[in-house]
């Protein structure tokens, strides 16, 4: 039998490796109050994971620390995930996600059982994406505008509400539908088809850069693009803009209008 003084705390909360954002813990019973591990003992071990995580970018020290206990942990293994929210050059931001019970798989990527897996934006209302330039030139703090105004022509499908979403895609050929349901479809492909013919000109444009971009350029960066209404002719957007590591590169607010493309191509009138 281990004696409980031959059991150090710095070994206790070491953990192991398994993926790029993934590591195991084992919470020891004899850090633990009753059944349930010690908070701050389980705070350690998550620690421990992020010390680890950022050693590779010389950040082992940690300077702020925020916990939300959700559920009671138990002694044994534990998975905590990392989410890098924001990889900096001297202080890095992350999430990780302690997570432990039955429904755990033994594998990655160590999700529940039973809960449905989720389709499309992460959350409705966002569209997410990695944009470079056709030219295959690289972005730079110049073009850098240009890019944090340039949208899909249908961003509409990733803005609205998911269920008028769901209406303009077409539904799986084994699904049947009602009539009403038929026809609300059909109404709303027609209107989808009618958006082809807007445009969507940028009346104010606010760009606050945060870090900037290297001499040469990037290739790639990613863009989230959340829109608070879009009423009555006109529409907002807020763009935050990211490198290939997380870094945030500038936040952007746009105001624009929706109009026929003819006041595109017509002739202007002062």
């Amino acid at each position: 039998m281990t004696n409980s003084k031959d059991i150090s705390l710095a070994g206790s909360i070491k953990v192991e490796k398994l993926d790029s954002h993934t590591y195991k813990a084992n919470l020891n019973e004899l850090f633990g109050i009753g059944a349930v591990p010690n908070g701050g003992y389980t705070a350690s071990c998550m620690l421990a994971a992020a010390s680890t995580h950022l050693a590779s970018r010389k950040q082992t020290d940690t300077f702020t620390t925020h916990l939300e206990y959700l559920n009671r942990t138990s002694p044994g293994v534990a998975i905590i995930t990392v989410e890098d929210t924001k990889l900096g050059k001297q202080v890095s931001t992350l999430h990780l996600t302690l997570w432990q019970g039955n429904g755990l798989l033994q594998q990655a990527p160590w999700v529940t059982p039973g809960v449905t897996r989720r389709k499309g934006p992460l959350q409705p209302g966002v569209m997410d994406l990695w944009l470079c330039l056709a030219s295959g030139e690289s972005i730079t703090q110049a073009t850098l505008p240009y890019v944090t105004d340039s949208f899909p022509y249908n961003m509409h499908l990733f803005l609205v509400a998911p269920e008028l979403r769901a209406m303009l895609e077409t539904p799986a050929p084994n699904k049947s539908e009602d009539k009403e349901t038929t026809n609300r479809r059909a109404e709303t492909l027609k209107k989808n088809e009618d958006r082809a013919g807007m445009w969507f000109p940028t009346l104010v444009m606010n760009l606050e850069n945060k870090t900037a971009l290297p001499e040469e350029g990037v290739k790639w960066l990613n863009t989230r693009i959340t829109s608070k209404q879009i009423n009555n002719g006109k529409f907002d957007l807020d763009v935050i803009i990211r490198d290939t590591d997380g870094e945030l590169v500038a936040l952007s607010h746009h105001v624009a209008m929706v109009l026929s493309m003819a006041r595109n191509t017509g002739k202007s009138s002062l």
